[in-house]
């Protein structure tokens, strides 16, 4: 029965895993194409223009992103001499705001504190990094906004006073660079 029901769970990933949404892609050369997309693991896209065609590979050599799911992705440069790095797009503005999911399986200590049994699992779970784009720049705020980042919003000083009396809490990431983008000049 544990076998079969393994089986059962291992195949249901695998089909909810292989199905593809509606989307576009956007090519380098300022082309949209619309189809079925499916993200691939370890980077890029699997494009169909039906169900039935055959499937074409993307990644960032041949496009700057797609918008698939409600979501749009987008290729940014992050550092020189490395690809660029796929991330959400949150908003767009003088401050653009990525972001992507992280997981953290934690840490496994073996048979536990009792000497029995399988182990315990410490720490672990999934949290959203958040990147934004100044100037063709992307820096890295993590899980929210700290000193140096307040330092690039110093300009609008009725966001640093929302924040400083904690009507924006410093982790409100999108509500801060929404605010900056909307109401600072």
């Amino acid at each position: 029965m544990k076998k079969t029901l393994t089986l059962f769970a291992i195949l249901s990933f695998l089909f909810v895993n292989a199905q593809s949404d509606e989307g576009t892609i956007y090519l380098k050369d300022s082309t949209e194409i619309k189809g079925l997309i499916k993200i691939k693991t370890f980077g890029g896209v699997k494009f169909k223009n039906t169900i039935d065609s055959e499937a074409t590979n993307y990644d960032h050599k041949q496009i700057t992103g797609f918008d698939t799911g409600g979501e749009k992705y987008r290729y940014i440069n992050n550092q020189e001499g490395f690809p660029p790095i796929l991330l959400k797009e949150k908003l767009k503005g003088k401050i653009s705001l990525y972001s992507n999911e992280v997981y953290n399986p934690g840490h496994t200590i073996p048979n536990g504190f009792a000497g029995g049994g399988t182990g315990m699992t410490f720490g672990g779970g999934s949290a959203t990094i958040y990147h934004i784009l100044v100037k063709d720049k992307l820096i890295r705020v993590g899980t929210k906004i700290k000193k140096k980042h307040l330092e690039i919003l110093k300009d609008c000083t009725s966001l640093i006073e929302k924040i400083e009396n904690k009507d924006l809490k410093k982790s409100d990431v999108y509500a801060i660079i929404n605010y900056y983008n909307n109401s600072c000049d």
